[in-house]
C-alpha cells in the first residue's frame, strides 16, 4: 500500500471544489453502522462508480466496500446537533468492469498521467451518464494525479453540476479517512462553500466544511455537524435539485 504525504491544495471553482489534504498509511478497515427510524428523513440516491483499475485499489472495488461509504455517509452527514440530514440510499454499483465497458469520455478524463481539468468533467459525467434518477449524487471514486505529487496526489471534488450533483473521490481516501473526504464533498454537492479555522491544526475539530484554503489554519478534524446556515443552503438545493 502506498504512503502519500501531500501538502494542502485547493481550487474552487463556480460550480464545484476540490480538496487536498495531508495523508495517512491507507487501510481496509472493518466498518459497521446501524441505520436509525429515518424513514421522514430526504432521500438521496446514490450511485457508486468505480473508475480506476490500479491494482492496490481493487480490494475497495467491491458492493461491500460501497456499503461502508453509505454507512459512513449516513452516520457523518449531520447538524451541529448530530441529527442526520439526508437518508442515503444506493440506487446502483458500477464496478470498474461495469464502468470500462461503457468505454467513454470520463475514463479518459479520470485515468491519465495528467492534472485533471474540472471544466471538461461534468461533461464527460453526462454523456457517460446521461440518465439520472431523481436527487441523484454520483459517487465516483478514481486515483488523482497532479503535476506535482503525481499518483501520490488525494485530491478530491464535489460538484453541484447545475442540479446534477456528483462527488469525485481519491480511493485512497475510502473509509472515512483523511479528514471525511465523501462527507465533505457531499457538502459541495449540495453548495457549501469551504469554511475556515484560523490557528486550527490538524487535530482540532473543526466543521465539515473547514479548508486550508484561508492559509489562517489547518482544516482540522472535519468532524464538527453543519450549522444551521449551511442545513438551509443544502435542503434549498436539495429541494430544487430534479
Amino acid at each position: 500500500m502506498r504512503l502519500k504525504l501531500t501538502a494542502l491544495t485547493v481550487f474552487c471553482l463556480v460550480f464545484s471544489a476540490s480538496c487536498t489534504t495531508q495523508k495517512s498509511p491507507v487501510k481496509i478497515t472493518p466498518y459497521k453502522y446501524h441505520y436509525g427510524s429515518s424513514d421522514d428523513l430526504p432521500i438521496v440516491n446514490v450511485s457508486f462508480i468505480f473508475t480506476t483499475n490500479r491494482p492496490e485499489a481493487q480490494a475497495f472495488d467491491t458492493k461491500l466496500q460501497m456499503y461502508k461509504e453509505l454507512g459512513i455517509l449516513n452516520q457523518y452527514f449531520v447538524d451541529e446537533d448530530n441529527q442526520k440530514i439526508f437518508k442515503f440510499k444506493i440506487h446502483r454499483y458500477y464496478s470498474y468492469q461495469d464502468f470500462s465497458k461503457r468505454k467513454c469520455d470520463l475514463a479518459n478524463q479520470l485515468n491519465q498521467p495528467r492534472a485533471l481539468i474540472a471544466d471538461h468533467i461534468p461533461g464527460a459525467v453526462k454523456s457517460c451518464f446521461p440518465r439520472r434518477k431523481s436527487k441523484e449524487v454520483l459517487f465516483i471514486i478514481y486515483d488523482s494525479y497532479g503535476d506535482k505529487l503525481k499518483y501520490a496526489d488525494v485530491t478530491s471534488w464535489g460538484f453541484r453540476n447545475r442540479g446534477q450533483p456528483f462527488i469525485l473521490i481519491d480511493w485512497e481516501r475510502l473509509n472515512y479517512q483523511i479528514q471525511a473526504a465523501s462527507v465533505h464533498e457531499m457538502g459541495h454537492a449540495f453548495g457549501l462553500s469551504h469554511v475556515c479555522a484560523p490557528k486550527a491544526t490538524k487535530a482540532t475539530p473543526t466543521n465539515i466544511m473547514t479548508s486550508y484554503d484561508c492559509k489562517l489554519g489547518s482544516g482540522g478534524l472535519r468532524n464538527l455537524g453543519f450549522t444551521k446556515e449551511q442545513l438551509s443552503i443544502m435542503l434549498d438545493n436539495y429541494n430544487r435539485y430534479p
